[in-house]
């Protein structure tokens, strides 16, 4: 093989290794998204209940109604078990993971663009020691995170690609930027 078609192969790889940080960055802010919805919900939820619970029991107490009693009883039985399962699952402690592991891949992500930048001016030695070194940051992140699912990809999938959310359009990027600069 010729160095010219190996170095396009090399290239060809670091796009793809791109791509696929890429979307595991987007599907980790996706999935930590749809978690903080539900952390919001069950939050809410809880309120409501803790609410029905003791205005059912004050007026209860005031009116003297059977109907009341169930409620204000049912509401707490429901609040405890909505309390159980959130002392239980730690739906926090799984927001802030999954925004570790993109603020993690953030880094890597630029340093796949830094060495896409830098790879006409680099050795093929080079190249491939930035390759290994960003491979590895990538396994340590896969390693040291909670993997995403099948339904943050899809959404990563539509936002990167229908959305555009990882892109800019042509002259956007000079339209934010300060005067002056550009």
């Amino acid at each position: 093989m010729n160095d010219t078609n190996y170095r396009n192969q090399l290239k060809n790889q670091i796009k793809e290794a791109y791509g696929k940080v890429t979307y595991t960055y987007t599907a980790h802010h996706k999935l930590a998204d749809r978690l903080e919805k539900k952390n919001r919900h069950v939050k809410n939820t809880q309120i409501v209940l803790t609410a029905f619970s003791a205005c059912g029991f004050f007026a209860l107490t005031v009116t003297n109604k059977i109907a009341l009693a169930w409620l204000s009883g049912i509401s707490s039985v429901l609040s405890l078990f909505l309390s159980i399962y959130t002392k239980e699952y730690k739906i926090q402690n799984e927001i802030n993971q999954h925004r570790n592991a993109a603020n993690a891949l953030w880094d890597i992500r630029e340093g796949y663009v830094s060495l896409l930048t830098d790879y006409e001016i680099l050795e093929n030695d080079g190249i491939r020691h930035q390759r290994d070194v960003l491979c590895k940051k990538v396994s340590e992140v896969n390693n040291n995170y909670p993997a995403t699912d099948s339904k943050s990809y899809r959404a990563a999938q539509k936002a990167l690609k229908k959305d555009e959310e990882q892109t800019f359009k042509e002259g956007e990027v000079d339209s934010i930027l300060p005067n002056g600069i550009g």
